[in-house]
């Protein structure tokens, strides 16, 4: 018998999800020495996410550590802001019954490679949601529930690059000595013929906050980033964007093949004076906290050095905001850049904006085109590209 077969006759015996996901998650920290067992080993719950399939395991063995578990859900709406505090509670005072979802235990502790010396006594585990960059993630707590640091996992081989950009990047932002923000030490690393794996500590509580604008603790971050990391030319950033278009061609198809080609023209006579550096790639609210007024940025995986200044503030803004205003949104982020980057040059700030977002599309269709997944499995496309669109059309006949 297979290992993804044994897999489905736990999960089958166990009432647990019938899905990709949660399989693959199971052979994921079966990789780790944890499988499920019918007796003994350690009791969990398992919550699942209402919008997409992921699921959050809860350790149930310590009503703190089961609270805890459920800072790896960093909510956005308000009301899953409201089920996570109720959730909160019910995992704190009980009933447990009440926490939803199969009740089932786990083997034991995942083997971290000697990460947390010995203090590892509940771990909480996220499946990561289904699609093309599904990792398994990992909370490792104290006696206390007290958060000790995070890992994540992946064995997908189009996805384990991104876990080993994510160690460099790490390297490189603790080289850079930031006064601005603090990112995750890196403790631990497994890169093998069966999986990638980061293990990494934390500086996370329940104290800690996730604002769902950049306030200015992000601001002067991404200022110091720019300041320590920026330099002039987007050549490179071009170059490379016209290549992966040609290569994308198939999946983009005639409309965005066409638009990216446009974007270039538009772009390339002003390359020399378009700043890059480097950028964390996914800077969102649930990739950051504020705590004790101190500003924390983790999964740094999609850090890139030649995408322009203002990414990733492009990115954190457009995170929260619902598709349908997201075009009507391009002066409220043209005015954000400019202030924050560029001296109040609204010109200079268009052109991050473009490059911006054409660099995210060119990504998120290479993303697709890992796992030979059609354009339609980018649900914002027709929205991303009406941005652009808007943007060419006002920039083709500036002087």
């Amino acid at each position: 018998m297979t290992m993804l077969a044994e897999h489905n006759d736990q999960r089958i015996a166990l009432g647990l999800p019938d899905h990709v996901a949660f399989s693959d998650f199971l052979a994921d920290i079966s990789a780790l020495g944890v499988v499920p067992v019918d007796r003994g080993g350690l009791r969990y719950a398992l919550t699942a996410a209402r919008s997409n399939p992921r699921w959050w395991l809860l350790p149930l063995d310590s009503r703190r550590a089961a609270a805890a578990g459920l800072e790896m859900l960093q909510p956005v709406t308000t009301a899953a802001t409201l089920a996570k505090t109720v959730a909160r509670g019910l995992a704190r005072f009980g009933p447990h019954g009440l926490l939803g979802g199969a009740r089932f235990r786990l083997s034991g502790w995942p083997d971290l490679d000697g990460a947390f010396e010995g203090r590892i006594a509940h771990v909480a585990y996220f499946t990561g949601t289904h699609g093309p960059h599904r990792k398994t993630a990992l909370q490792v707590m104290n006696v206390d529930g007290k958060i000790l640091g995070y890992a994540k996992l992946s064995r997908a081989d189009h996805v384990r690059p991104y876990l080993r950009n994510e160690a460099k990047m790490l390297a490189r932002v603790a080289a850079l000595g930031l006064k601005t923000a603090e990112a995750p030490e890196l403790l631990a690393t497994r890169d093998d013929g069966a999986l990638t794996l980061l293990v990494t500590d934390s500086r996370k509580s329940r104290e800690h906050s996730a604002p769902l604008v950049p306030g200015p603790e992000h601001i002067a971050f991404l200022r110091e980033l720019h300041a320590c990391t920026g330099r002039g030319g987007a050549f490179d950033a071009l170059d490379t964007l016209s290549r992966r278009a040609s290569d994308l061609a198939p999946l983009a198809g005639r409309d965005w093949s066409t638009r990216l080609a446009r974007a270039d023209t538009v772009l390339r006579p002003s390359a020399d004076v378009i700043p890059v550096c480097l950028n964390h790639g996914d800077f969102t609210p649930w990739n950051s906290f504020l705590q004790g007024g101190r500003l924390y940025v983790f999964d740094w995986e999609y850090g890139n050095s030649t995408w322009p200044v203002g990414f990733d503030l492009v990115h954190f803004m457009l995170a929260t905001i619902p598709p349908d205003r997201q075009v009507d949104s391009l002066p409220l982020l043209t005015e954000a850049l400019a202030s924050t980057h560029f001296d109040g040059d609204a010109e200079a700030a268009s052109r991050a904006l473009l490059l911006s977002l054409v660099c995210h599309a060119v990504f998120y269709m290479n993303r697709l085109a890992e796992v030979a997944a059609p354009l339609t499995d980018w649900p914002d496309a027709p929205v991303r590209g009406a941005m652009i669109d808007r943007l060419l059309l006002r920039m083709e006949v500036m002087p």
